[in-house]
């Protein structure tokens, strides 16, 4: 089990949208349905970055 500590809580959610993306990723290849539920996840996540003005986060 990997412990990981954020500065942030910017960081920590880039963290957490990057791992969701590569489950829906690997996922996708299964069960796509549940790809897409993940990948929604990811999105909401990403989104509350933007509002966020987070660097690390195409505009």
């Amino acid at each position: 089990m990997e412990i990981t500590l954020f500065k942030t809580e910017e960081e920590r959610l880039c963290h957490k949208y990057t791992a969701l993306m590569e489950k829906a990723f690997k996922v996708a290849l299964i069960d796509k349905e549940k790809s897409d539920k993940i990948n929604a996840r990811a999105k909401k996540i990403l989104a509350q970055l933007k509002r966020m003005n987070y660097k690390g986060v195409d505009k």
